[in-house]
Order: C-alpha cells, then sequence, then structure tokens
C-alpha cells in the first residue's frame, strides 16, 4: 500500500470539501484564496474540513488548527501531507 500521496491530489480533495460545504464550485477556487478573507468560509467550515481531511487521510491536525491564522487550500495541503510523511516513518 502506498503511503505517499501527490499534493495535487490532497489540493483537489480539499477543494472537493469546499465544494460540498459551501456554494463554491471546486474548479473556481484558488489554492492561493484565503478560506475566511477571500472565499468568506466560516471558522465552523474550515473546523468542517480540517475534520474532513483527517478522515480522508488518516492524519491528526488538531495541534495545527488555529483559526486566527490564514489558512489556503495550499497551506492546507501542504500541513496535510507535512503529517503523512512524519507518520511514515
Amino acid at each position: 500500500m502506498e503511503n505517499h500521496i501527490e499534493i495535487e491530489e490532497i489540493k483537489k480533495t480539499i477543494r472537493s470539501v469546499i465544494a460540498d460545504l459551501t456554494e463554491l464550485e471546486a474548479d473556481s477556487i484558488d489554492d492561493n484564496a484565503l478560506f475566511t478573507e477571500e472565499l468568506g468560509i466560516s471558522s465552523i467550515t474550515i473546523v468542517q474540513i480540517f475534520l474532513s481531511c483527517q478522515d480522508e487521510y488518516d492524519v491528526v491536525l488538531a495541534n495545527e488548527m488555529n483559526l486566527a491564522e490564514p489558512l489556503s487550500v495550499n497551506l492546507m495541503a501542504e500541513l496535510v501531507q507535512s503529517k503523512m510523511t512524519s507518520g511514515c516513518e
């Protein structure tokens, strides 16, 4: 079983989750757009995105969840990938 998942696949999953939880279209979400500031995503929805990523990729993100910090698809994908990599050692 392969543990390494490409960052682009993680980004695609995050965009899909955002689309499911909001009225945004997955293909219209810019990877650098900030969730709250630019996309208008609420903190409750951001928590749901974190939980979805935890379930999807079997990682624990609770310690990294800081709703006061800006977050984008790119930043979230890098966080998920780093957790997956550190968990594979």
